[in-house]
């Protein structure tokens, strides 16, 4: 009984204050599907205001907000509810909606009640209920629902801010093509996303008050989803591991290497927990993988992968700069959120020969599609030679005429042994423009 009015209570409490307004997110969730859509993505990356997008959504095609349920399971008023008491939320939902012939649920953080895959299968298999759900975990969501939902469910994965939703959070919409003023602004707000990343919360804070945000987040995500769910015991080598691969980032780092690391600072943590750890940081979504290119998938999955964080706020926590890295490593996300928002066939990974390295190769299917280079600065004669005999090399390789070097401020097209280059500014390349 309990239980059933803590769940009323905050049903209604919901209604009561209603769908609070929210920014845009590029990632849109579909409404009229008889499956389970299910998002996750690391902690603060604003899952909840996803949902509440998708409310306003279904709002402005006429339905009343008594039809929606948003429930977050990490209310401390429904702590230790049970799988078995999910269906009290049916008979809530009729309560309040006598006349309704489809339910809409927003169940958010579900992985806190064990055995919830039941629950929300047993709905969609009686097609009279489209339900939302929102994870922190993918490996969690991904294997429950393939265990238990068996092809009733579509996943979303959600990151945070791109630039231009960035730029939205800080109330500025350039015009196509930007004018000489507004490109100075754009630049200006550049060089702040790059240091702090794109947790939306922290969009509009000063630079200490960011930071001091961002080493909660870390704590968050060690305690409540590390610690808590994993039952990880070692949280001094945990916060050791964190702190080796934020140091690393963008760079090809096995586990082996991150094991020495971790021996060279005085942790004493095997090569299997190692390897342990660093499997969950990618549960969580903490750290992003892109493995070398090769034709096959197996040999490609044995590579050593460059390992990307997901958030570039983090290495500023760390006191970490290394500008280069900062820009590869936002190409990084930025391809990977064309990944899993518009193009799921789409490959990232990274080529290398005894010479060099391409930072992305981008194929779609069997099929590469595009050769990306990232470099802060061409000015150099050397470097840029560098950059382009790498990417002429990785052309004949693989057959891809498409190529790109991203730079902070300099825009050309150049002919290079026959094949065109393309050298486009950062932000231009983000913004599309």
């Amino acid at each position: 009984m309990a239980i059933t009015m803590s769940l009323e209570e905050v049903i209604v409490e919901f209604h009561r204050l209603g769908v609070p307004d929210v920014k845009e997110r590029e990632l849109k969730l579909p409404t009229g599907l008889d499956k389970a859509v299910t998002v996750f993505g690391l902690r603060r990356t604003g899952k909840t205001y996803l949902l509440y997008q998708t409310m306003l959504e279904l709002m402005r095609k006429g339905l009343p907000v008594e039809r929606l349920f948003y429930i977050n399971f990490e209310d401390n008023r429904l702590e230790g509810l049970t799988s078995k008491e999910l269906s009290r939320i049916v008979e809530l939902y009729y309560k309040h909606n006598p006349d309704a012939k489809l339910m809409y649920l927003f169940l958010d953080e579900v992985q806190s009640v064990k055995g919830w895959e039941k629950f929300v299968r047993r709905l969609i298999e009686r097609k009279n209920a489209r339900i939302f759900i929102t994870g922190s975990s993918s490996k969690l969501l991904s294997r429950d629902i393939a265990t238990t939902l068996r092809g009733r469910s579509l996943s979303f994965r959600l990151f945070p801010l791109s630039f231009r939703e960035f730029l939205s959070f800080k109330g500025f919409e350039p015009k196509k093509p930007p004018i000489e003023m507004e490109r100075g602004r754009i630049k200006r707000y550049l060089e702040e996303y790059v240091e702090y990343g794109g947790f939306p919360e922290i969009v509009n804070y000063p630079p200490l008050l960011k930071i001091r945000t961002l080493q909660e987040y870390l704590d968050l995500i060690i305690y409540k989803d590390l610690v808590e769910r994993y039952g990880i015991e070692k949280t001094g080598a945990m916060r050791a591991l964190i702190r080796v691969i934020v140091r690393n980032f963008a760079r090809r780092t096995s586990v082996r290497k991150l094991h020495g690391m971790l021996s060279s600072f005085g942790i004493n943590l095997s090569k299997a927990k190692v390897y342990e750890y660093f499997s969950h940081l990618e549960d969580v979504g903490f750290v992003l993988p892109v493995r070398r290119f090769h034709s096959s998938e197996v040999e490609s999955l044995r590579s050593i992968p460059k390992l990307y964080v997901t958030d570039l706020g983090f290495p500023s926590v760390f006191g970490v700069r290394d500008w280069g890295y900062r820009l590869e490593n936002l190409v990084a996300l930025e391809l990977f959120r064309r990944k899993y928002y518009r193009e799921p066939r789409l490959s990232v990974s990274y080529w290398m020969d005894d010479r060099g390295e391409v930072d992305f190769v981008i194929s779609l299917g069997f099929e590469v599609k595009e050769l990306i280079q990232v470099s802060h600065n061409v000015d150099d004669p050397e470097t840029k030679r560098r950059e382009v005999n790498v990417l002429v090399r990785a052309s004949k390789a693989l057959g891809c005429k498409n190529l790109k070097v991203i730079t902070w401020d300099y825009k050309e097209r150049e002919t290079h042994n026959g094949l065109e280059i393309e050298f486009i500014p950062l932000w231009r390349w983000l913004l599309g423009v």
